[in-house]
């Protein structure tokens, strides 16, 4: 998490009930907050970046599951319960999806308002594209199937000019705001970091973009062509609030290739990796273009009429 989080922020955070615990993993520098509860667990990284503040806050983990946020994020109160209920009656998924809901940066009074009610996932229906009625998801009332990505497929020589077709789908790629199996988490984790060891007392750590890099490699790890892994939850009630980011922390687009290289050093037969990494790789210098001009031509403050 970054510096200067709202304390207003961590007050709705507690708000969740039930068995939880709460790992904070600050950077460098950053006094914990002074909060007493027990559920908390803060940790001052040694380093700063995604990967790992991140790494160390999984790696500390102790629950059954988890689920990475945002300090712009708000979480249901009652997640707990919906969490416990799916993984009751599908002990063999590896991840849900929660609905989401986005919101425009200081509408507070919209963020704030009350929760709508969480679906009983113990008798929603199911839809899936395996059953050719994924259209059943619009109606809001049912869970959509995640299959494993399709990392089986070939590679695509599209992918070398930038076009790739085949992240989509109802798969996941991306770890972030899903609730995933803790003992899946851990291995991989520790496999990712483990690959950063280059030589002797030389690591390659990557800044940010975990996200996508830790989803796709759970699921390469463990993969097994055509499983069903998780499910979606329906959006007619969200379980996730998603403020957009404050005009100081403006979102810009990040060199994914830079992380994400790691897939293909541990996972090099999978052909879906291969079309990701270099569609990827074909956006670097565009990117790099305008990382530079963000830098030397700082963006003339918006003048109102």
């Amino acid at each position: 998490m970054r510096e200067g989080f709202s304390e207003h922020w961590l007050g709705e955070l507690l708000k969740v009930k039930g068995d939880i615990e709460f790992i904070l993993v600050h950077p460098p520098g950053v006094n914990p907050s002074p909060v007493n509860d027990p559920r908390i667990k803060q940790i001052v990284c040694a380093l700063r970046g995604e990967i790992i503040q991140r790494s160390t806050g999984f790696l500390n983990a102790r629950g059954t599951y988890i689920l990475t946020i945002n300090c712009d994020e708000y979480l249901h109160p009652e997640v707990v319960t919906l969490v416990k209920d799916y993984f009751d009656r599908f002990p063999n998924s590896w991840v849900l999806r929660l609905a989401r809901r986005g919101f425009p940066y200081g509408e507070r009074e919209k963020l704030e308002s009350p929760w709508p009610t969480i679906p009983d996932v113990k008798s929603l229906a199911i839809c899936s594209r395996r059953e050719n009625n994924s259209n059943l998801f619009k109606e809001n009332n049912y869970l959509l199937e995640a299959p494993i990505a399709p990392l089986d497929n070939p590679f695509n020589p599209s992918a070398l000019i930038g076009k790739r077709r085949d992240h989509k789908g109802p798969h996941m790629e991306n770890f972030d705001k899903k609730v995933w199996k803790n003992e899946l988490v851990q291995p991989a984790v520790k496999e990712i970091t483990a690959s950063m060891n280059v030589t002797g007392p030389i690591k390659y750590i990557p800044f940010w973009c975990l996200d996508r890099l830790l989803g796709l490699y759970i699921q390469a790890k463990f993969f097994e062509r055509g499983k069903t892994i998780g499910h979606w939850l329906p959006e007619i009630a969200e379980q996730l609030r998603i403020e957009d980011n404050p005009p100081e922390y403006k979102r810009t687009k990040r060199f994914y290739f830079i992380a994400e290289v790691i897939l293909l050093r541990n996972f090099p037969k999978y052909g879906y990796l291969w079309n990701l990494i270099l569609a990827q790789a074909t956006e670097v210098p565009g990117r790099a273009i305008d990382s530079l001009k963000r830098k030397l031509l700082p963006e003339k403050p918006s003048i109102s009429k």
